[in-house]
This record gives C-alpha cells, structure tokens and sequence, in this order.
C-alpha cells in the first residue's frame, strides 16, 4: 500500500475561491472591503467572510497584517504560483496511487492538445 500525502494541496471551495480572486483582483483588502465584494452579494454575514479569510491565512495562501478593528488580507502567492503548488501537488497525488494513477492519467492525456503533449515528453526526458 502507499502511503498518502498528510496535506496535498487541496481544492479550493467555492467561497474561498471567490475570496482569494478577490484579493489576487485588488491586492490588499481589508476584512470590510472583502465582506462588500464577496460576502454581501451572496448574503453571507461577517462572520462567514472574516472565518473564511482566517482559512486561508492559516492554509497559506493569504498573509495578514494589521490589527485593531480590521486586518487587512493580501494573497500569499499569485495566481500562477498557486497553479503550479496545485498541479504539483496533483502530480504527487498521481504517482502516490501508483501504475493506477499514472495509467489514469495517460488515459485522459488522449485528451489534450497535442503541442501540450510535446511539452509533456519533453519533459519527461529532461529528467531522465
């Protein structure tokens, strides 16, 4: 059996989604500014945006300074930086299940375009 990775990057939920485009979008927010662009028009009260916020900081992927009444919140990473930690942490996944996952894989990589598969040998020979 192999043993599983304690904690993959996981997947983002909706809510947390929003909020961490919301800071990639403005830069810094405070907890106010991102309750008004994302909390209000779902009809989320403070509480909800300020806890989500504080997942995120502990997660990594928003830095928070400040203090008093309102912390202000910044993404940790850029977008591309977080796509990356999350392809790669894909990655890990894929080869942790073993010749399952990565025989999954191939089968879907059937799929992509063919300049990406290319990309894809070339590589797996650089590595080599």
């Amino acid at each position: 059996m192999v043993a599983r990775t304690k904690n993959p990057l996981q997947p983002l939920g909706e809510l947390e989604s929003a909020i961490l485009d919301a800071l990639w979008d403005a830069g810094d927010l405070a907890t106010p500014e991102v309750h008004e662009r994302v909390g209000v028009p779902r009809g989320l009260s403070y509480t909800t945006t300020l806890t989500v916020l504080q997942r995120l900081a502990a997660k990594g992927l928003a830095a928070r300074r400040g203090g008093g009444r309102s912390h202000i919140y910044s993404a940790a990473m850029t977008r591309e930086e977080y796509a990356g930690k999350r392809a790669g942490s894909l990655a890990a996944a894929l080869v942790e299940l073993g010749t399952s996952g990565v025989s999954a894989f191939i089968a879907e990589a059937g799929r992509l375009d063919p300049d990406m598969v290319k990309q894809l040998r070339a590589q797996l020979r650089s590595r080599r």
